[in-house]
Order: C-alpha cells, then sequence, then structure tokens
C-alpha cells in the first residue's frame, strides 16, 4: 500500500513538474496566436493614423468660381473631421481644357500616397471615350472616393407651345426649337432623334447658360435641357412654375424625381418604343456625367487602406449636420454616389463599342 503511495505521488510530482515547465510555452503560443490578427489591425488603423497626422491633403480642381470650387472648399472644411489624425486640406485650382490638364495632374504627377484628391469635370469621361491626344488618363484607374450628388436634367418647354409630350414632338411636322450654350448641353436633344424618333432644332452659341432662359422667354426657342437642381431652387424658374410658364417633357435619371413626379424618364421612354441596345448605350454616355455628379478621385496607385479612410470619412461629411446647412445654404440638393458606385461607372462609360463612340462623335461634333 505505501508502495502504490509513492508511485502515485511521484507520478503527479512528474505531471507537476511537466505542466510547470510548458505553462509558459502555452501562456506565450495561445497568447501569441489570438493576438494576431488584432495586432495586424491594430498596426495597420495606427500606420493609417500616424500617416495623416501633421499632412496636408490638397484637393485638385479646375474651377476656380463654380459649383466644383464650392463643394471642395466645403469639403476642405468637413473631411479633416472624419479622418484619423485629422488632416489640413487645401484646394488648387488648375483650370484648361475641361479639367483635363488637372486630370492628367492626378494620374501622373501626383503621389499616390493618399494627400492628393482630385475634383474633375463630370464629363473628362468623354475626354477618353473619344480619344483626345491631350487626355493622358484612363478613368477605370483612378480610385474613386464619392460624390455629394446625382445631377439629372430634364427637358423643358414653354407651356404655349404646341407640344405637350415626348410622343406629339415625335408626331410633329415642325420640330422645337431649343437653345444651349453649346453641344454639350444639347447632347441628349440631338440624340433624341436617333433615340425615340424625336427632332428638334437646336439653336447654339449663347455666352451663357442665363441667356438661353431669357430667349425662351422672349421666344426666340422655346425649350431647353437644364440640371434638375438648379430648375426647382433657382429663378427665373421658381416665378416660372408660379404662373406655369412651363411644362417638363423628359428627365434623364434612372428613376423620376420626386419634384416632377409626372414626368417621364428617358428610360421609361426608351422601354416604350423599343429602343435599340447601341442607342441605349449611347444615352447612358451622354448621361454618365449627371451620376458622376460633382466627384472626388485618387491618383492611380493609392494604397488601399488609405482609399478606404477616404472613402469613409466622404461618406460620414455628406452627412455631417453642418455640411448639410452649408450645402443648403449655397443651393445643392446632397444626393451622395459611393465611390464603389463610381468605380463601376467609370468601367462602364469608357468600355463602349466602336459604333457607340462614333454616334456619340457625331453628336458632339469631335473630330
Amino acid at each position: 500500500m505505501q508502495k502504490s503511495v509513492t508511485m502515485k505521488s511521484r507520478i503527479v510530482l512528474s505531471s507537476a513538474l511537466v505542466f510547470a515547465i510548458l505553462l509558459p510555452v502555452w501562456i506565450v503560443y495561445f497568447s501569441l496566436l489570438s493576438k494576431a490578427p488584432l495586432t495586424i489591425g491594430d498596426n495597420a488603423y495606427a500606420q493609417t493614423t500616424t500617416f495623416y497626422e501633421g499632412k496636408t491633403v490638397k484637393i485638385v480642381t479646375f474651377d476656380s468660381v463654380g459649383g466644383y470650387n464650392f463643394l471642395a472648399r466645403l469639403l476642405a472644411r468637413h473631411l479633416p473631421k472624419y479622418i484619423p489624425g485629422s488632416p489640413n486640406f487645401i484646394v488648387q485650382n488648375m483650370p484648361g481644357a475641361g479639367s483635363v490638364i488637372a486630370t492628367n495632374y492626378v494620374s501622373h504627377v501626383a503621389k499616390p500616397d493618399g494627400l492628393t484628391v482630385g475634383m474633375p469635370n463630370q464629363r473628362v469621361y468623354l475626354a477618353q471615350l473619344l480619344g483626345n491626344k491631350e487626355a493622358n488618363f484612363d478613368m477605370r484607374k483612378f480610385n474613386w472616393i464619392g460624390s455629394p450628388d446625382r445631377n439629372p436634367s430634364l427637358l423643358y418647354i414653354r407651356a404655349d407651345a404646341p407640344y405637350k409630350s415626348i410622343d406629339e414632338i415625335i408626331k410633329a411636322k415642325l420640330p422645337p426649337k431649343c437653345g444651349s450654350t453649346g453641344l454639350e448641353g444639347a447632347s441628349v436633344i440631338l440624340a433624341l432623334e436617333e433615340i425615340l424618333g424625336a427632332r428638334f432644332e437646336v439653336v447654339l452659341g449663347y455666352p451663357e447658360a442665363r441667356q438661353v432662359d431669357l430667349a425662351v422667354e422672349r421666344g426666340e426657342v422655346i425649350c431647353r435641357f437644364i440640371g434638375i437642381t438648379a430648375h426647382f431652387n433657382r429663378e427665373p424658374f421658381i416665378n416660372w412654375h408660379a404662373k406655369g410658364f412651363d411644362r417638363h417633357i423628359l428627365q434623364s435619371g434612372q428613376k423620376r424625381d420626386g419634384r416632377a413626379v409626372d414626368t417621364p424618364t428617358i428610360f421609361e421612354l426608351m422601354d416604350r418604343y423599343g429602343t435599340r441596345e447601341v442607342n441605349r448605350r449611347l444615352v447612358q454616355v451622354l448621361t454618365a456625367g449627371e451620376v458622376f455628379g460633382h466627384p472626388m478621385m485618387a491618383p492611380p496607385g493609392t494604397p488601399p487602406d488609405r482609399v478606404k479612410v477616404l472613402r469613409e470619412a466622404y461618406a460620414k461629411a455628406l452627412k455631417d449636420p453642418e455640411f448639410l446647412a452649408e450645402a443648403q445654404k449655397g443651393q445643392w440638393d446632397v444626393d451622395p454616389v459611393a465611390g464603389e458606385e463610381l468605380q463601376e461607372l467609370a468601367r462602364q462609360v469608357v468600355d463602349q463599342p466602336s459604333e457607340v463612340v462614333e454616334q456619340t462623335r457625331r453628336i458632339l461634333g469631335s473630330k
């Protein structure tokens, strides 16, 4: 009996000794195993925080007086609150060639380190699509951060004109006469004959958009294609609507705007008239700028973790009450577009068959 007890004691002692020796090893092993993923995540976050702290982020835009400049400076005031390290933001205006110069700069000159972003013209993709030799960038390679707004348009016409709908315009012997400052502003109107069979006469060359509206009031022309936000938020349109001066023929958004619920979208009309696929793609090209709105992008090759930080900060800034109040004061409707949606749009809009490219070139008078 005593021998049995002694043997058991030795076994217990040996087990305790082994346990005592291996315990520190097990503690270290399981500690490393449990902390490894957290350490990686913590390091990435710490690096991002450290990177932006004390730094300055530059927003490059082509516009020094208009909407892009207004929104760039508005974002510069509110983005720092939502980026780890609260970097300073500045705006650099780089005009020229419809923002091609600024876009080239962001693509090839700016370092892809998350400290430079651009706000190009919403239709700069046309320079790439149509083979502009000065356009040394690829829309698909930018890292799109987001946009504060979608900017769909509508076609308005004087209420006393003998056309109450697109159907009546299609059947009309005499086409309605619309005004525009240039081909880009009239591109959808010019394409409607191919898309729906609706023919228009377009008078080009007005020095500024306001002059077109004055021409409509005088009866020189009777219609115009214009951004919905401007049409419902500004004069003379507010006064026009109070007097019933104009009616709305169609709108270019994917869905009806809440302020024009009785106005069909061009996509509804294409379904109704059985528009060919190639012409549907033409509409996508001509209206993509409205979805881009006033976009922001980072250079190709910007580290993914910094792109993620910028996208998240951008989305949060657009919900900031102070940002929204300032935007409203500046008569801007905020309807955010996520960076991921812009990324896909950039890919789609420049991947077009040659027939669509030629149609676009012909409508815009590009050689």
